[in-house]
Order: structure tokens, then sequence, then C-alpha cells
């Protein structure tokens, strides 16, 4: 989990493009943004940064913010008294990449509700599923082996996976579709999205 990356995803709600995902790694932190417009106008977004331990085996603190509602919320791992096998839900991403290059067959850990961290955190399970046919934006088709999250005894979401690299995500109600960059992802947004997706919400 410690090399660098960064990726853009493209957020569609019912066949309709509606905003974009930027989630970057610098091999400490881990930043998640997300905005998107809910069809009649009001749009959303969301921040969560997650860093990890000196060791990189679990993580020791945690900001969310969510707008419009100014929903903050903010988690020190150890001051929580939450366990070294817990992980806050945006750091799902960090598990399925391992398990999307290896031949692991699942993960287990206490999911963390980022929003309601105070909250009991979650039985989860990352588990890989059978590899099926699915499609990609371009209209391509591709064979990639899907891997299911479950949390609370629930699948709260499902990623697709091919060659290694996570190409398709579905959770929320939502469809995420891996683009090969940021203007990829930005192409007919609010500008004003970008800007968010690029710089979060200034906070340090």
């Amino acid at each position: 989990m410690e090399s660098a990356w960064e990726l853009w995803e493209s957020f569609w709600v019912a066949g309709v493009r509606r905003g974009a995902v930027l989630r970057r790694f610098d091999g400490e932190l881990l930043t998640t943004r997300i905005a998107f417009d809910d069809g009649v106008g009001a749009p959303l977004a969301s921040e969560s940064r997650i860093w990890l331990s000196g060791s990189r085996d679990t993580w020791n603190r945690l900001r969310y913010r969510q707008e419009p509602g100014g929903l903050r919320a903010a988690a020190d791992r150890v001051e929580a008294g939450l366990g070294v096998d817990t992980l806050p839900a945006s750091g799902d991403y960090l598990l399925l990449s391992r398990l999307a290059g290896s031949a692991e067959r699942s993960a287990s850990f206490l999911r963390v509700d980022e929003a309601q961290p105070e909250r009991p955190a979650a039985p989860a399970e990352i588990r890989r599923r059978p590899a099926e046919d699915i499609d990609l934006l371009e209209g391509r088709t591709v064979l990639a082996e899907r891997l299911d999250v479950v949390a609370g005894g629930m699948r709260v979401a499902m990623h697709w996976a091919h060659r290694g690299a996570i190409v398709r995500s579905s959770w929320g109600g939502a469809i995420l579709f891996a683009c090969r960059d940021e203007s990829e992802a930005l192409a007919g947004l609010n500008p004003r999205m970008g800007e968010f997706l690029r710089e979060g919400f200034g906070e340090s």
C-alpha cells in the first residue's frame, strides 16, 4: 500500500454522467473527493482524508467533510479506542487495490463510518467473486473479476478489476468508471466540480 497513485473516475446515475471522483494516495495520506449533481440542481461535495501510520499497516487520523449541510467529522484512531484492524470506509480502496493485484481471496476488517466515526465499526470483508463480462465507458466489454464489499452483513459496494486494476464500481445507486486522466473524468461537467476535486475545501 506504500506506492503513490492517483485515480480519476466518472460518476453516473441512471445512465447520466453526474459528476466525478478523485482518489489520491501519496504513500501516507489517502484523499477521496466526490462531486456530483443530484439531477435537480443540487450539487454535493465530500472530502475524506485518511492518514496511515508510520508502518503503513493501519491508519492514524481521519478528517471528513460534506457540503452542503456543513457535515464534519474527525477521528484519531488511538484516542477513539479503535483497533489496528479498523479502517474508514474510503480506505476500502487501499485493500481493493491490494487484492486486485494479488491472488488473495478476501480481506477482513472493521469498517468505520466516516460521517459518524463514533459509531461502532461494522464487521466487514472484501470478497473476490468469479470473473464476468462488464461494459466500460468507451463501449468495450471486458472480462473482470468482481470484488464485493460486505459490511454489517450487507453488500455495500461492488468493484470490478481487469488486469490488476479497478475499472468499474457500483455503490449508493451510482456507477463509477475509471478514466484515463482528469480531462476525461471532468468532460462536460461544471468547472466548479473540477476546482473542488483538484483543490478540496482548502483545509490543512
